[in-house]
């Protein structure tokens, strides 16, 4: 399947690079704006808490909160898996397993 141009987050986004981004979560500000896109955060089925990031093209993560793991330190791991998911056009998905 032909990958579709689009934008795209900043390159190396997910590696801040003293002061030169404009947010700690960058690449969720990118999906939710020039993206188009959405996140949702909350408990599906037996688990508490996932976070997930999506657009009309792609689902780009699908989190699982880990044991100790804090909402902010989820939704970073959401930001960085954006990126990478946007790189390779492969979702990062921990809840549905292999």
């Amino acid at each position: 399947m032909a990958k579709r141009a689009r934008s795209r987050p900043p390159k190396n986004a997910a590696i801040p690079r003293g002061g030169s981004r404009t947010s700690p979560l960058q690449n969720i500000e990118w999906l939710i704006g020039d993206g188009g896109g959405a996140i949702h955060v909350g408990r599906v089925g037996s688990i508490e808490c996932v976070a997930s990031a999506a657009d009309n093209h792609l689902c780009y993560a699908m989190l699982a909160r880990r044991d100790g793991e804090t909402l902010l330190q989820l939704l970073h791991r959401l930001d960085m898996s954006i990126a990478i998911a946007s790189d390779t056009s492969e979702t990062i998905d921990e809840i549905n397993g292999p």
